[in-house]
């Protein structure tokens, strides 16, 4: 019997990540009604009707019947874009990521759970990082 490991993150009304040992699982979008889950194997639309258990399933491979990978990488090099539009796409993907991490992290601490001091270190951290982060 092996070690697992699995946690749910709940980030927003309707966003939720899942973190497992080998690190993020997956992403999950949507409510009670209706919930599209994004993972390495594919994605996972649900719809049911709240309180019924009445639920309809549609899993979305990324695997081809050839074995190859249909995730975004892969279509992005079948579709010859070049390895300097691939680098636009990846910077513009991280630096959307670096402009919501303050917000999120933001959220998460000026909760009422936390104390003016822990919430003063938090965003001390939080400028120290991204301090570090720009000057590489």
């Amino acid at each position: 019997m092996g070690l697992n490991f699995r946690k749910s993150i709940k980030i927003a009304p309707g966003i939720r990540v899942n973190i497992s040992k080998k690190g993020l699982s997956s992403v999950s979008v949507g409510g009670k009604g209706a919930r599209v889950n994004v993972s390495k194997k594919g994605t996972r639309t649900t719809v049911g009707i709240p309180g019924t258990g009445l639920s309809y399933t549609t899993n979305t491979s990324y695997k081809k019947s050839k074995g190859t990978l249909n995730d975004p990488i892969h279509l992005i090099q079948q579709e010859g874009l070049g390895k300097e539009k691939r680098n636009i796409l990846v910077s513009i993907l991280l630096w959307i990521g670096i402009l919501w991490a303050p917000y999120i992290f933001a959220w998460f601490t000026l909760q009422r759970k936390y104390s003016n001091t822990e919430r003063f270190i938090a965003f001390g951290w939080l400028i120290i990082v991204v301090i570090a982060m720009l000057i590489k």
